[in-house]
């Protein structure tokens, strides 16, 4: 993933997880790569709420949210294609929410926008039935909406450009504002972009490639596809 920070490109490696151990959202954020996705319009870093830095695919920076003019669902083609989310809540225990992983964002089914965790996000945005049990007990946990406790698909982590995270991780966001820039209009939108969480200046995602290593140790180079 090459990302253009400052004014400079910067390239960042992701690691996917194990096949067996996540199929479904690995394959599901692979297709949205093949399908040109994450590498064209505008892909960005748009939010950061200090636990995370959250991505979203084309067509990220048109939409009115963040001040462009894009009309209407910015996910319509994604959602058309079967690839705007994950079927379901995947998770494995043995890839968690640790620093520096990547996992889909939203509820009741995650995608497509993916973040990385800024911290170990193990009890927030993995499976939380047993912590839920033992601090509100039987009776109080069985009124907890379920899609409340699903986890979030842990699918990735990064391997190289943590320096480039960490300084992303660093800019600005509309909870940064003094007060009086943070007053209410009449617009409808408003309220959408002067989230908190929101970056001052979104950090835009050049391109990704996907790198295929060989398992041969005859072959000198990785296998490069570019999209």
């Amino acid at each position: 993933m090459i990302v253009d920070l400052d004014d400079t490109q910067h390239e960042v490696i992701i690691e996917l997880a194990p096949i067996n151990l996540m199929p479904h959202s690995v394959h599901t954020f692979l297709s949205q790569l093949s399908e040109g996705y994450w590498t064209r319009g505008t892909p960005a870093f748009v939010m950061n709420p200090g636990h995370v830095l959250q991505a979203c695919p084309h067509p990220c920076l048109e939409t009115k949210a963040m001040g462009g003019s894009y009309p209407g669902d910015p996910y319509v083609d994604m959602r058309h294609d079967g690839l705007d989310t994950v079927s379901f809540q995947e998770y494995h225990p043995a890839h968690p929410h640790e620093k520096y992983t990547i996992g889909f964002a939203g509820r009741p089914h995650s995608g497509p926008e993916f973040y990385i965790n800024l911290m170990n996000n193990t009890l927030d945005h993995g499976p939380k039935e047993a912590i839920l049990k033992k601090a509100l007990g039987d009776e109080k946990y069985e009124e907890i909406d379920e899609t409340a406790m699903e986890p979030d698909p842990c699918f990735g982590k990064i391997i190289s450009g943590f320096e480039v995270i960490d300084k992303i991780s660093e800019g600005l966001t509309r909870g940064d504002l003094p007060y009086e820039f943070k007053e209410t209009t009449d617009d409808d939108d408003y309220d959408d972009v002067l989230s908190d969480s929101l970056l001052l200046q979104p950090v835009r995602i050049v391109s990704m490639t996907i790198i295929l290593e060989s398992d041969d140790s005859s072959t000198s180079e990785d296998i490069r596809d570019e999209l």
